[in-house]
């Protein structure tokens, strides 16, 4: 567990699985630049059940609120394309009460370090770390920047959802960056 001053990082487990798909059926938790795919419970548990949602590819992790002990979010990493050498990072938080109140970017600095400090890519430490956020999603590049990411260009139209082609803010941050994980 990564444990934050209001916020917990933990592994999601075979007890979450209920409540953590409630969360991802309920499309009034994703804003307009949240995907609207999703999986069925059959292979969430199969997923969970098999290995956790943690591979050596990507990972999953759920947000838990430290006073209530409520899943309020999720956390994953995943490999890039293959030539780069780097990991990206995406979040939820699907309790839209607890949004813009600082729990997103105390798990992204907290999940970041972690990343930095334990997660191997090709035998070697993670070196780069990316975000790719909607251009229109400010709160997003807000928590983006105050994790201490960087933002570097504009991707234009390289994401479609909800009818539509969206701009892509690519935000990064390296390991030998300054990084703060209070």
């Amino acid at each position: 567990m990564l444990k934050g001053k209001n916020i917990t990082l933990r592994p999601i487990v075979e007890d979450d699985i209920e409540e953590l798909y409630a969360h991802m059926m309920n499309l009034n938790n994703r804003d307009e630049h949240y995907s609207l795919a999703f999986r069925t419970m059959a292979e969430l548990r199969n997923d969970i059940e098999g290995n956790g949602l943690w591979t050596d590819d990507s990972g999953v992790l759920a947000l838990i609120d430290n006073e209530s002990g409520k899943l309020i979010g999720q956390i994953a990493w995943f490999k890039t394309v293959m030539y780069l050498d780097e990991i990206e990072i995406g979040y939820i938080m699907y309790d839209q009460a607890r949004r813009s109140k600082g729990g997103m970017t105390e798990a992204l600095k907290l999940f970041t370090d972690f990343l930095f400090d334990a997660k191997p890519l090709n035998n070697r430490q993670v070196n780069r770390i990316r975000l790719c956020i909607a251009r229109e999603n400010v709160a997003s590049r807000r928590v983006a920047e105050k994790a201490g990411y960087t933002h570097e260009a504009t991707q234009r139209q390289a994401a479609y959802g909800r009818g539509r082609h969206l701009d892509m803010e690519l935000y990064a941050i390296l390991r030998t960056d300054e990084r703060r994980s209070n």
